[in-house]
């Protein structure tokens, strides 16, 4: 069976009042005529309890969590659900079909740092505020990232931590049957993504879950993220069972990021999740005939948390600001 399209305005009374799983495509019209499309899964329990929201894709080339949301979709049995139990396998249809790693093909964005409330800015504004609108009525959140194809990334959890002492122990909570090594919790604002501090504002208890690099979407990472969104659910009671309580870390410290102000190939000399010390050599620049341009150091004794893995680095492009394009190393740096 096709899955229903409906209109976001349409979307409150679209779904069956009965228990079971429907599929449906909420679609929106941008002033620009492009179409926003995003893929919608309701699995309603036959018992009572919360909602719970499951989405991934808001950078489509991060494939290892939209291959296990499909598997969420297929395995949870409303039966055996307390509550509902929202999935949205891609969070943009048009940049996972483009191929697209990180920023919006329709207008360059990076729609993880846009704050809904803006559906007449741009594509990439009325898509974030569509979103919002999907899982607004949700208790709880996850948000699954991987390393795209030019980023060799550990995995890990980061945790927003702002509002109600209440909502971060929650938030806290979803986190901890991932099987990852650290959990970052955030306190700072400006560390958390302004799609996250819209959730915390509508009291919406989240996480978003780091696991997968370079595009590949391997069998273990995808499973990190599908036996953590398990856990999640039986966490909150809305699945029988034990959730796992892998042994975790706790990460404390601050971002830096390391980018070249100048175009060239890039050769880095560091892993992901590799401790380095302050100093420490971290990779070089060159032209295209392997001369040096630059050589790169760590700043202060820090965790790398990803490295761009292409070696394609170009300044000059810089959509909105952006410092995608040349970016070389992401670090945490620690605190003792």
């Amino acid at each position: 069976m096709q899955p229903r399209t409906v209109d976001l305005e349409q979307l409150a009374w679209s779904w069956s009042p009965d228990p079971g799983l429907e599929e449906l495509t909420v679609t929106r019209t941008h002033s620009s005529g492009e179409t926003i499309e995003i893929p919608v899964a309701r699995i309603k329990g036959t018992k009572p309890g919360p909602q719970m929201t499951v989405m991934s894709g808001m950078h489509a080339g991060e494939y290892s969590g939209i291959l296990a949301a499909q598997k969420l979709i297929s395995d949870v049995k409303a039966d055996e659900l307390s509550g509902t139990l929202l999935v949205i396998p891609v969070i943009s249809t048009r940049a996972f079909m483009d191929r697209n790693m990180q920023l919006s093909p329709v207008d360059q964005k990076e729609v993880h740092f846009i704050r809904p409330g803006n559906p007449g800015g741009t594509y990439s504004d009325m898509l974030i505020d569509t979103l919002f609108d999907v899982v607004k009525d949700s208790e709880y959140l996850i948000d699954s990232h991987a390393g795209e194809m030019a980023q060799s990334l550990m995995s890990w959890v980061p945790v927003p931590m702002r509002g109600a002492n209440e909502l971060s122990s929650r938030s806290l909570e979803l986190a901890r049957g991932f099987e990852v090594e650290y959990v970052e919790p955030r306190h700072e604002l400006s560390s958390i993504p302004p799609f996250c501090v819209a959730l915390l504002n509508a009291g919406i208890a989240n996480i978003w879950v780091e696991c997968g690099k370079n595009g590949v979407p391997t069998e273990a990472d995808t499973a990190t993220h599908f036996d953590g969104y398990i856990a999640a659910l039986q966490t909150m009671k809305m699945l029988d069972g034990s959730p796992a309580r892998p042994r975790q870390k706790l990460l404390k410290g601050n971002r830096s990021q390391i980018n070249s102000e100048q175009s060239g190939v890039w050769h880095p000399a560091i892993k992901e999740g590799e401790m380095v010390e302050s100093g420490q050599y971290l990779g070089r620049l060159t032209d295209y005939f392997g001369n040096t341009l630059e050589e790169f150091h760590s700043p202060a004794r820090s965790l790398v948390l990803y490295y761009w893995s292409s070696p394609a680095i170009n300044a000059e492009r810089r959509p909105h600001g952006y410092d995608w394009h040349n970016g070389l190393v992401s670090l945490l740096d620690l605190e003792e």
